[in-house]
């Protein structure tokens, strides 16, 4: 499903183009993967999840630098929730759990963020406190990470992986399956913080 054409649709500098290949070439592919990962998680949690594929509707001049499809445990919407993303940055997939700046009852995540700091670190992911950028930092940083998100009001919190388009992986293609389970293995922690926080 993806290869490395998929990075083609960030070589029209236009909104209208770059709209245009992503609704016609990215879209489909993020609607099926995306309905695999619910089916996935589904099975795998007994729980339900919902869906979102960006559509980009607030930009009238710039075209968008990324594109994504977000999952979260909250129909209403997923910025103010704990949430999964998958997308593309114009060198990159990226795979990422996400606490934005604006989530609601912050507070109440900082305590499970300090629980599974070690696990994060131990698993290697790459950590951020800007989901507006495309480079994470190394999972040794992440002790960093929660304590700017603790002080800093308008930071994120963003754990994740990234696989660079100029990689060999990339290059020999067949990384559908990679891709899903990278998603699924850091699915568990928007399960485990849902139901932290709600206890």
């Amino acid at each position: 499903m993806f290869d490395k054409k998929d990075f083609q649709v960030f070589n029209d500098d236009t909104l209208d183009g770059r709209l245009n290949l992503i609704k016609s070439q990215l879209d489909p592919k993020f609607e099926l993967f995306g309905q695999d990962l619910l089916k996935a998680l589904e099975t795998e949690y007994q729980q339900q999840f919902f869906m979102k594929i960006a559509k980009h509707q607030r930009r009238t001049k710039n075209p968008p630098p990324d594109t994504w499809l977000a999952i979260n445990q909250d129909k209403k919407g997923y910025k103010k929730t704990p949430h999964l993303e998958f997308g593309l940055w114009p060198d990159r997939y990226f795979i990422t759990f996400s606490l934005l700046a604006d989530i609601r009852n912050r507070n109440n995540y900082y305590p499970i963020l300090n629980e599974y700091q070690n696990k994060i670190i131990t698993e290697g992911w790459g950590v951020s406190n800007d989901h507006t950028s495309s480079t994470l930092k190394k999972s040794a940083d992440f002790e960093q990470v929660i304590a700017h998100y603790q002080k800093v009001k308008s930071s994120d919190l963003v754990v994740g992986f990234e696989l660079l388009k100029d990689d060999p992986i990339v290059s020999e293609g067949n990384y559908d399956q990679m891709l899903k389970d990278k998603f699924l293995q850091l699915s568990k922690y928007l399960v485990i913080f849902n139901q932290e926080v709600d206890r």
